[in-house]
């Protein structure tokens, strides 16, 4: 009885260990894949508190703004210098 379980163990880890074989050789092989893990980047991330951090990513031309914290659902705030810009520009322009 217990050889029976032993080698149920070890068939399930067989199991187990296969299919990690098959999705790491098959993520390797997709190049879609990689493309689209290669343009991301982390720029910058900052902890606000123990359970809440700020970063932010580039996505090929983009930028965005990702808010996280571990009892709510993550913020993504798409930056764009160009309308940063602008609106700065509009500000000063009130100003005077």
């Amino acid at each position: 009885m217990t050889y029976e379980k032993v080698a149920m163990v070890i068939i399930f880890l067989g199991v187990l260990l296969a299919a990690q074989i098959y999705l790491y050789t098959r993520s390797r092989s997709n190049p879609k894949m990689q493309a689209s893990i290669k343009g991301l980047k982390v720029v910058s991330r900052l902890n606000l508190s123990k359970n809440s951090q700020l970063n932010i990513v580039n996505a090929g031309d983009e930028s965005f703004l990702i808010v996280c914290s571990k009892n709510s659902q993550a913020a993504i705030v798409p930056l764009n210098s160009q309308k940063i810009a602008n609106n700065l520009e509009r500000y000063s322009d009130e100003m005077e």
